[in-house]
């Protein structure tokens, strides 16, 4: 799962509506995209300045590349991310990665899930527990159960980005195979 990486710029959604709009696409590819998500982008915090970087940090929920970075690691995502522009940052060029494949590989039987009460819906994942299919989920996914929550990367998707010399990129392990 993708975590903000220390001391470099972040770029925020410039409104909740933007955000919603984000997040609100689920699984779908989104075709009505007319124009760019308007952004701000963060360069520094407390007075230090913030580093550039290739992949500059929004949230768990996404991916924010500079071309760059989207170049290296389109045949990796392959067709499980939509590259949106983002504009209001000093990038000409800057791209939203939505994730809008979903992955039905959640063990919930197993894991630790926080529900919104009442009902059946996920507010939070405590522990991580996949079934046995999540060897076929792909490189990069969202979980059906959570659409609007974290990107999941495999093993070998992490280990990609980070052989590809791109920066801005940190993760934290949520599972393991034991292997």
């Amino acid at each position: 799962m993708p975590i903000p990486p220390g001391g470099g710029e972040w770029v925020v959604a410039g409104h909740s509506r933007e955000l919603e709009k984000m997040l609100g696409a689920g699984p779908r590819r989104i075709p009505w995209w007319q124009r760019p998500i308007r952004a701000t982008h963060i360069t520094e915090d407390d007075h230090e300045l913030r580093e550039q970087v290739d992949a500059p940090w929004m949230g768990s929920h996404g991916l924010v590349l500079k071309p760059v970075a989207r170049d290296r690691l389109r045949a990796l995502f392959g067709d499980a991310v939509q590259y949106v522009p983002v504009s209001g940052t000093p990038y000409r060029r800057l791209y939203y990665a939505h994730v809008h494949h979903l992955a039905d590989v959640l063990d919930e039987a197993r894991s630790g899930i926080v529900r919104f009460s009442p009902g059946p819906d996920i507010l939070d994942i405590t522990r991580h527990e996949f079934l046995p299919s999540i060897a076929q989920a792909g490189p990069i996914f969202k979980l059906r159960q959570m659409p609007r929550g974290d990107v999941y990367l495999t093993g070998d998707a992490v280990a990609a980005i980070r052989a590809s010399g791109l920066s801005g990129f940190a993760f934290r392990r949520v599972w393991s195979s034991g292997a």
